[in-house]
């Protein structure tokens, strides 16, 4: 793969360090191999040389809550799982998942799909079979019988500590990296509430009890404060969508080191929600809407860690600036969006040695945007260049 010198840019490195200039970083293979303030005496010698113009470079983007197969509006059902072949849905999957590096996004962390769909694209990747994001997957989520997100088929119903233990064990046999469980109903479904709670907490016990043997960690799908609670005291890593979190849950996160991924668009993003839900979904997302941005604020405010991710569908690739542009319109600030869409996203997906951060020794994965993110989010949007493992796969300077 060679050398690569970049030059002539400011650098946000997602540790939450201000930007700095530099005269060059240079990334040998598919590594960070220095960051020079000035260029030491004679130059550094590389295969080629790219030269920003003052643009800024950053770590690459992550997603930590995808779904490769969801499709909006919601499908008929001949349109679900149930009734889609696997070989299309992986078809699909894979070429949704490949479109995200063009948005700049080059980790995924696939919180549950059909078929093993995910897992088969992380080894495709990997492979170098194609050229993608990488992808953190989950396999199958777990799912009490007619829990949230049984109708479509991507799950597994499990009753009982015994029967999650062992579809646990399925998922890490498959490939998974994390486990997740569907713990509350949903904020749109038209059977359940977000605050019913619908597995046990034996149930979440044994399933933190089962990843942790293999040294993974739990995702818990979340609505309502009960959920929550439950979910931290058992042990999860991370927190989804919190659409209610009261003051107990987060003081609980904020101790135990859970992770809160937000997920604001589902409640946040009006235009999204008006053009793409049945009027029943609509009216329960418009009611749950004060809340989620309530709990975002306080957990936010409470200090809780935040990870970003959109929850959003095909074509999701596009989805995830707009997610970051609405955590600084809630609140938060912009170097903070950025530390939670880069650093925060890696560490929960326990990668944070060697990516996350643009730092010396770490894998090159990089973006560069024009502009200023850190004062101006919105500037992630005008994407420059895309590096996947010191390879550059998007290229938008003018010729």
């Amino acid at each position: 793969m060679g050398t690569t010198l970049i030059t002539n840019g400011q650098l946000i490195d997602g540790t939450g360090a201000p930007p700095r200039p530099f005269a060059g970083v240079l990334i040998r293979d598919a590594t960070i191999d220095g960051i020079y303030p000035q260029l030491p005496p004679g130059g550094v010698q590389t295969d080629a040389t790219i030269d920003l113009g003052g643009a800024t470079l950053l770590p690459g983007l992550w997603d930590a809550h995808a779904h490769l197969g969801m499709v909006f509006p919601q499908p008929a059902l001949h349109k679900t799982p149930h009734h889609e072949l696997p070989a299309d849905r992986t078809v699909r999957c894979g070429r949704a998942a490949m479109e995200t590096l063009d948005h700049g996004v080059t980790s995924i962390r696939v919180v549950g799909e059909a078929d093993y769909v995910d897992v088969a694209w992380k080894r495709a990747f990997e492979a170098g079979l194609f050229t993608g994001p990488r992808l953190f997957v989950c396999g199958r989520p777990l799912i009490a019988t007619g829990g949230h997100g049984w109708q479509s088929g991507a799950g597994v119903e499990v009753d009982g500590p015994a029967e999650v233990r062992k579809a646990a064990r399925e998922q890490l046999r498959r490939g998974a990296d994390q486990i997740k469980l569907m713990i509350t109903g949903g904020v749109a479904s038209p059977t359940e509430t977000m605050f019913e709670s619908q597995m046990t907490m034996d149930e979440i016990e044994a399933a933190v009890e089962i990843a942790g043997l293999k040294g993974r960690k739990v995702a818990a799908h979340v609505g309502g404060p009960l959920g929550a609670k439950m979910a931290v005291r058992a042990g999860v890593a991370s927190i989804e969508h919190g659409y209610h979190l009261d003051d107990e849950a987060i003081e609980l996160m904020v101790e135990h080191g859970t992770t809160y991924v937000p997920t604001l668009a589902v409640t946040q993003d009006t235009e999204f929600v008006m053009n793409n839900n049945a009027p029943f979904a609509i009216a329960k997302i418009q009611a749950a809407a004060e809340r989620h941005l309530a709990s975002f604020q306080k957990a936010l405010a409470a200090g809780v860690t935040i990870a970003t991710g959109e929850d959003m569908p095909v074509p999701f690739a596009e989805r995830i600036i707009p997610e970051i542009e609405t955590m600084v319109a809630c609140g938060m600030e912009p170097m903070a969006a950025i530390v939670a869409s880069t650093k925060n996203a890696a560490e929960l997906c326990d990668v944070a040695d060697r990516l996350g951060t643009a730092e010396v020794g770490k894998v090159a994965d990089l973006i560069a945007v024009r502009g200023d993110p850190s004062e101006n989010i919105s500037r992630l949007n005008d994407l420059l260049l895309v590096f996947k493992a010191g390879e550059l796969v998007v290229d938008r300077r003018e010729s």
